[in-house]
């Protein structure tokens, strides 16, 4: 998502200070995150009339530009996951956590090789600053789409702090607890350059002032002593439910009546970690809010660029999951709609 460069811009522009303690404003130390907003903040519809563009690669130590090949790590953070909770549909249907879990396995389990997946294919790294068509350029390195892209699941028990929303809008790359998370997420699995590390977290009072994302995904600092000994990419997915923020993170969006799969309760959630995950294949670095991938010229990802238009079903290994388009260059520049949902 777009990165937010001041950090007490962000703060004030949202209501949460004294929500957390904030970075001092001589610190430096603040970590800008790519948010994605709630449906009743849609992109600007500028973002429907330019091509995304590749920005070179070369933020930071450890950059990589995009991810040549995509792979997933599911984390449940907070013993409610260990224990179970109840989902509540905007009709009033319940449904366990244990079935939101098995959505999502499911979805990431088969979404590589699909075509959804196979939008993403036509960016790459190896070329210069400024491309927007990776095709013919010798040595270009193109993101894949290979099958299996979730390498691991993980429901780690450990407490979740009360304020982790707010806490995980704009902190110090030491202190922020979703990056402590990831880092341990990748101790406890292997550590993958080219994964993004999905975080999501249990039920949490909603408080007065609490920010109004869906859900973001960044990257932490590598070996410049800020407490990260490497880079890694991760996204932050708090509990989506009907109530969350007056329900515009997506609940029965697509589907109006759920089953027993979890279409329709969890549109939500397939609609946000598979923005999250696009944009982390796309454009993974943020090095003190610069982003060396592929964004246009208003930051704006390739999921950002259609986020909440034309929603729909797409079909994985014979189930149904709702998503959202994901830009295309190459559409948009053969005439159609940019914003595409196979390749």
């Amino acid at each position: 998502m777009r990165a937010v460069v001041a950090l007490a811009a962000v703060l004030a522009a949202l209501g949460v200070f004294g929500a957390s303690p904030a970075a001092p404003a001589d610190s430096g130390l603040t970590n800008p995150k790519h948010f994605f907003w709630g449906s009743t903040t849609p992109p600007s519809p500028d973002a429907l009339t330019n091509d995304i563009i590749y920005h070179g690669g070369s933020a930071g130590p450890g950059a990589i530009g995009v991810e040549i090949k995509p792979a997933v790590y599911l984390i449940y953070w907070g013993p409610e996951w260990a224990t179970g909770f109840s989902v509540t549909d905007v009709n009033g249907r319940t449904f366990s956590s244990k079935t939101l879990q098995n959505y999502l396995n499911s979805f990431f389990a088969n979404v590589g090789g699909s075509p959804w997946a196979g939008v993403q294919t036509q960016y790459c790294r190896n070329v210069p600053a400024g491309t927007t068509s990776c095709a013919g350029i010798p040595g270009a390195q193109f993101v894949t789409n290979p099958k299996h892209q979730l390498k691991g699941t993980w429901t780690d028990p450990t407490p979740v702090p009360d304020d982790i929303v707010t806490l995980g809008l704009a902190q110090n790359l030491v202190d922020d607890p979703i990056a402590m998370e990831a880092m341990r997420a990748s101790a406890h699995f292997n550590y993958d350059p080219d994964a993004t590390y999905i975080v999501m977290t249990p039920p949490r009072t909603i408080g007065t002032g609490q920010p109004v994302y869906c859900g973001y995904h960044t990257q932490t600092t590598s070996i410049d002593g800020l407490g990260n000994p490497y880079r890694i990419q991760y996204s932050f997915i708090p509990y989506l439910n009907k109530d969350w923020i007056i329900g515009s993170c997506g609940a029965n969006s697509v589907n109006a009546t759920s089953n027993s799969f979890g279409n329709g309760v969890f549109d939500g959630y397939s609609i946000v970690v598979g923005h999250e995950y696009s944009e982390a294949v796309t454009d993974p670095d943020n090095f003190f809010s610069v982003q060396d991938g592929w964004n246009d010229d208003q930051t704006s990802e390739n999921a950002d660029k259609c986020a909440w238009y034309h929603t729909q079903n797409i079909t994985l290994a014979g189930r149904q999951y709702a998503i959202q388009p994901t830009w295309s260059n190459e559409a948009f520049d053969a005439g159609q709609d940019g914003c595409a949902v196979s390749r």
